[in-house]
């Protein structure tokens, strides 16, 4: 039976059961099935305290395959964890299981596939398999907040109608039971198509913002996002810049009021330039190894909700090195 002890150091997965699809019966599940497989070893945690005991426990242990029961949240404290200067040596492969109430990380390199066929794989990738699954390496996105000191790390941010679409998101269909990508994607199609057409709920967000390439731009702008996923909701990839090196944050911006904006968005969302008159005044797409932001509203990193509306804060975003997932 798996148990909070790590005896074997090799695999560990480390279960939230408070997590969204866990505290609907996932976890019960996890638990069940986990029991065929003694080779893994189990740590349950309901804290964040616990979850960094965890941690140090795992690297203690040189833990090589870590496996993530848990939802955004789970993996931002991970993520967190492992690029704090002191841990910069403990590199365990992550394996992103669906456990989450949307689990955006996991649309891009989640490890997908049934339970028992997924531990099976890592099973034989960790005994020397080759082809049963592949590492995808994705930097990680680090997020500080110089009034209060908070560094947290993560891989999509998101401020404007994105935080107000999570707003919504929770107040309107994760109560009515939509959960996964189809929540937010319901949220995200509401809000573009008033974006697009009548234009009442969609609120922009003031900020003033700054790259090591670029000027600072200062305006009211309906999409802010970086990140340094690959695929977002829907599969959708908003971003057409050109990137210089596999650290860069993709950084996409549009103004509010943003000329012929159903043609531009048509073309934005399969990541092509957006092709209208005066485009750079009004979309921006770039690759940057830093971002500051001066934002007037509140603002999620992973779902995760930071700032208030009519409040100043500063945020800086950079690259904080790579991970490596394990996908099918």
């Amino acid at each position: 039976m798996p148990s909070n002890n790590i005896e074997k150091p090799h695999i560990v997965a480390i279960s939230n059961p408070r997590s969204g699809r866990n505290k609907r019966g996932g976890f019960e599940k996890f638990k069940k099935i986990l029991a065929d497989f003694p080779s893994i070893n189990h740590i349950v945690t309901n804290s964040e305290t616990n979850l960094i005991s965890a941690l140090d426990k795992c690297k203690q242990n040189t833990c090589e395959i870590l496996i993530v029961n848990g939802g955004d949240g789970t993996l931002q404290h991970i993520l967190t964890y492992l690029k704090q200067v002191e841990n910069l040596t403990f590199n365990p492969c992550l394996v992103l299981l669906q456990a989450g109430t949307t689990s955006m990380a996991y649309g891009d390199v989640g490890c997908k596939g049934k339970l028992n066929s997924v531990l099976n794989k890592i099973i034989n990738y960790d005994s020397g398999s080759s082809g049963v699954l592949t590492q995808s390496e994705r930097t990680v996105l680090r997020m500080t907040l110089p009034e209060t000191s908070l560094t947290v790390c993560g891989m999509f941010f998101g401020g404007g109608a994105i935080y107000n679409g999570i707003l919504y998101c929770r107040q309107n269909l994760h109560t009515k039971g939509m959960r996964g990508e189809l929540g937010p994607s319901m949220a995200m199609i509401r809000y573009l198509l008033d974006w697009l057409t009548v234009n009442k709920m969609t609120t922009s967000t003031h900020a003033r913002i700054k790259t090591e390439s670029m000027d600072m731009i200062e305006g009211e702008f309906t999409i802010i996002t970086a990140t340094t996923l690959k695929r977002l909701l829907m599969g959708v990839y908003p971003f057409w810049g050109k990137s210089v090196s596999n650290s860069d944050l993709a950084l996409s911006l549009i103004k509010r009021n943003a000329p012929k904006a159903a043609k531009a968005f048509m073309k934005i969302l399969s990541g092509k330039p957006p092709g209208v008159e005066s485009e750079e005044d009004y979309y921006r797409s770039i690759y940057s190894s830093r971002v500051i932001l001066d934002i007037y509203d509140g603002f999620t990193l992973d779902g995760e909700l930071f700032g208030k509306p009519d409040h100043l804060t500063q945020v800086v975003l950079e690259s904080a090195g790579e991970v490596t997932f394990l996908t099918t």
